[in-house]
């Protein structure tokens, strides 16, 4: 039996964070699908701009942020600046959508 000492508390089972499982996945998959993600963003981009679609530049945003993501893949920056490069771009994204149709 372990013997507790102050301040210690006894730990009966520990917390496991939801989505644990992904840890499993090979790195190479997720690769494959931000590259994906990345090829139908510029499609998408391309398409809107071959149509003149207002805001077709906005998503040149969402193209970055997968560049960002295969940056952390290539053990560039960590994931935390991955996710952060991610969401300030979406954000962005999503102003200057707004901006523009108001």
């Amino acid at each position: 039996m372990k013997e507790i000492h102050g301040g210690q508390a006894l730990t009966t089972r520990q917390r496991v964070p939801a989505g644990r499982v992904l840890d499993d996945v090979p790195k190479a998959l997720y690769v494959l699908a931000h590259v994906m993600f990345l090829a139908i963003g510029i499609w998408l981009w391309a398409r809107a701009a071959q149509h003149a679609l207002p805001y077709s530049g906005a998503l040149a945003l969402y193209v970055i942020s997968q560049v960002g993501f295969l940056a952390y893949f290539a053990n560039v920056i960590t994931m935390k600046t991955a996710v952060l490069v991610e969401q300030m771009t979406v954000a962005a994204m999503l102003i200057l959508i707004i901006l523009l149709a108001t």
